[in-house]
């Protein structure tokens, strides 16, 4: 084999070497489907886990549990979740499938429930429910790093009556569970 050849080779084959090195196991790079797919994934049972958690236990109705007459569900991720202001909140997307699935299994036990397009539209002009008793809620793209995230949540059920906070979950086996509140909250 000539000189260039041999050159040739080692550069492909340094190159070869470089694009396997950014792979996962399953061949795949961080930045692509399968890869967003997983993180998405992580995503549905840290969601779940959040608003389990409002609902059961921070809805603004101190102790004991509150049943709302029906659960309004954002279909989109909630740029406001977390802070009402929203900050630096990156941009809303549609929920996944897997998403929607997990939220909707742990709302079930505690009423009606239903995915809403558009938040506003269930608010009369003076910030009441349409819906007497009912509340909307909103949860934030997550921030996952490995077994660790902060999951950014809201609950609204009026004018004076809402919560903005953003919950610490850790992974704890096969399940995503709330450890605590990470930074400020906002309630009205």
């Amino acid at each position: 084999m000539s000189r260039g050849a041999l050159i040739r080779v080692a550069v492909l084959s340094v190159l070869a070497a470089l694009a396997l090195a950014g792979c996962g196991d399953d061949g795949t790079t961080a930045s692509s489907p399968v890869a967003t797919a997983a993180a998405r994934d992580d995503s549905a049972g840290v969601m779940a886990a959040a608003i389990r958690r409002l609902i059961s236990r921070d809805h603004t109705f101190g102790r004991g549990t509150h049943r709302f007459s029906e659960y309004l569900i954002q279909e989109r991720t909630d740029r406001t979740a977390g802070a009402p202001a929203g900050g630096d909140a990156p941009p809303s997307r549609s929920l996944t499938a897997a998403e929607r699935a997990a939220i909707a299994e742990v709302v079930a036990p505690f009423g009606p429930f239903r995915f809403v397009a558009d938040a506003g539209a269930w608010r009369t002009d003076d910030l009441q429910p349409r819906i007497a008793g009912s509340v909307i809620l909103g949860v934030g793209e997550p921030e996952i790093a490995g077994d660790r995230a902060l999951a950014p949540v809201s609950l609204w059920c009026g004018g004076l009556c809402g919560t903005w906070l953003t919950y610490r979950v850790v992974r704890a086996g096969d399940a995503w569970r709330v450890t605590g509140i990470e930074g400020p909250v906002a309630i009205s």
